[in-house]
């Protein structure tokens, strides 16, 4: 196959690979945040199961098309590899392996707790799942803004690492805000009910 070809062939398939898997991550970030005003019930958290499939295979497209792309580019020769590639690797990296954790860790937590709002669940549990989802948007968000602005190709790889370490404080930082408010959330959404009822 002609190089340039299979360049714009893999650049696609880069493409579809980060809007499938960034798309589908939000829609189940959002869906998963109904469970702070009402319990979720259990076709809901089969449909967050069947997102993580799509986002899974989001990753995959993500992984296959961006090595062909290093391949293409560098021949996976590190020496010509630039700062703001390795931060991209970096991020996918700790993308799947966040991925890996949602799937084995987070969707089984909402099962267990399926019947609760998600103020209810233990403290520990809601810290774990707020931070599977910061965290999974950051890295989508990320990947997405490396990919797009110019101005990262500027900087050094200690510039790029200290922003990205930024962003995943931060990521970390909302979802303790998120886990500590949640509780406060459901108490208010239940005061409110019975007032509604009475």
């Amino acid at each position: 196959m002609d190089a340039e070809l299979l360049n714009d062939a893999a650049r696609l398939v880069h493409l579809v690979g980060l809007a499938l898997g960034l798309g589908i991550a939000l829609l189940a970030d959002a869906s998963a945040a109904r469970a702070v005003v009402r319990p979720l019930d259990g076709r809901e958290v089969a449909l967050l199961a069947t997102l993580h499939h799509f986002v899974t295979l989001g990753l995959v497209l993500l992984w296959v098309s961006g090595l062909t792309l290093l391949w293409l580019r560098t021949g996976f020769d590190p020496a010509r590899m630039t700062p703001k590639l390795l931060t991209k690797l970096c991020v996918v990296a700790v993308l799947t392996l966040n991925a890996m954790a949602i799937g084995r860790i987070g969707l089984p937590t909402l099962l267990r707790f399926q019947s609760w709002r998600f103020g209810d669940i233990p403290l520990p549990e809601r810290v774990q799942l707020c931070a599977l989802g910061t965290l999974s948007a950051a890295c989508w968000l990320s990947a997405l803004a490396l990919g797009v602005f110019g101005y990262f190709k500027t900087l050094n790889a200690d510039q790029l690492m200290n922003i990205m370490g930024l962003v995943f404080v931060i990521a970390l930082l909302l979802a303790l805000l998120s886990a500590t408010v949640t509780p406060v959330i459901a108490f208010l959404v239940r005061h409110w009910k019975r007032r509604a009822s009475a």
